[in-house]
């Protein structure tokens, strides 16, 4: 087939279905916010929640993966575009992980050896890393589905972006049910089940998303 019979071809068939920035975004909040609500739903938030929360370390805990969550979708739904930019979200990511770095070495400095990681244990290591893991999964998977129908072309970051949301917003969820309010245990494991689903999300981006 010559160029002229190709762009002739081309000039026959039905253009592209519009893209719609909004519709696709909000797919994306719904299939992030979603699991962690049905499981509050379901198993509910601590018992002693208010009583907590008197403790400023322990909004931290809730306050700093929202707000991850919040700026990687703000930085997915403008990465759908091809021309679209994302740089200032992008750097303002570094903001909640540079205080949740204080927060982890403010702990490691203040607390004595002996209690610094006392909680740690196979259950809670478990049960924390496993639950928002699995409570990541299906969001992130529905992200990197709804991309599919975007333009990004920046597939690995979109990747991981759909990752970090889901996980993000996963450990958000979570932690309004976890017990352990030491930022040695928390800082360290729900940054390590966000890690594993974002570093997943990005591998699988890398090849889903490309065009």
């Amino acid at each position: 087939m010559d160029t002229d019979d190709l762009i002739a071809r081309l000039a026959t068939e039905a253009p592209p279905p519009p893209l719609h920035v909004a519709a696709l975004s909000g797919r994306i909040v719904i299939a992030t916010l979603l699991p962690a609500a049905l499981f509050l739903g379901v198993l509910g938030t601590r018992a002693d929640l208010a009583q907590a929360w008197a403790n400023p370390v322990v909004p931290l805990k809730t306050l700093l993966p929202l707000v991850v969550c919040g700026l990687a979708l703000g930085a997915l739904a403008r990465l759908v575009r091809p021309e679209a930019q994302a740089r200032g979200l992008l750097r303002a990511l570094a903001v909640p992980v540079l205080v949740a770095a204080g927060l982890w070495g403010w702990a490691f400095v203040t607390r004595p050896p002996v209690v610094r990681f006392a909680e740690v244990g196979m259950f809670s290591l478990s049960e924390c890393v496993g639950l928002i893991i699995l409570l990541a999964i299906l969001p992130a998977a529905v992200a990197l589905r709804v991309l599919r129908r975007g333009a990004s072309v920046r597939p690995m970051l979109s990747g991981a972006l759909a990752g970090l949301a889901a996980s993000a917003g996963a450990a958000t969820g979570y932690s309004l049910f976890c017990t352990q309010d030491n930022p040695l245990f928390f800082v360290t494991w729900y940054g390590a089940a966000i890690g594993v689903v974002t570093i997943t999300a990005a591998l699988v981006g890398r090849h889903l998303l490309r065009w």
